[in-house]
């Protein structure tokens, strides 16, 4: 297997950002890795009506501060996973809308 180029998350999130012309969302979450403490990168676009897909750069398991990880860089792998609204709904108070959030739409309309 050949050697993959040391990136970060946020390099590669703006890379693909700026590829697709603006088209797409380069987002921020707190990291798996690091308890939360760091932020970690991503882009995502719309594919389709309610539907969208994420790519993310990650960083290899089990290889903090080995040659392939190095905390900010590392040698990672692209994820891609792909989304699917199932249900949108609007509502006219911020309470009603974390009712139907946390309550699986048992607020009253």
């Amino acid at each position: 297997m050949a050697k993959r180029a040391m990136l970060n998350c946020w390099l590669v999130a703006m890379w693909l950002w700026i590829q697709f012309r603006g088209h797409g969302w380069a987002g921020v979450r707190r990291s798996h890795a690091f308890k939360g403490l760091i932020p970690h990168f991503g882009y995502a676009e719309r594919t389709g009506f309610r539907r969208y897909r994420s790519i993310e750069y990650i960083p290899p398991k089990s290889k903090l501060w080995s040659a392939d990880d190095m905390a900010l860089i590392f040698s990672g792998r692209y994820v891609v996973v792909h989304y699917e609204a199932i249900a949108v709904h609007t509502w006219a108070t911020k309470e009603q809308a974390l009712a139907d959030h946390y309550f699986h739409g048992k607020a009253r309309r």
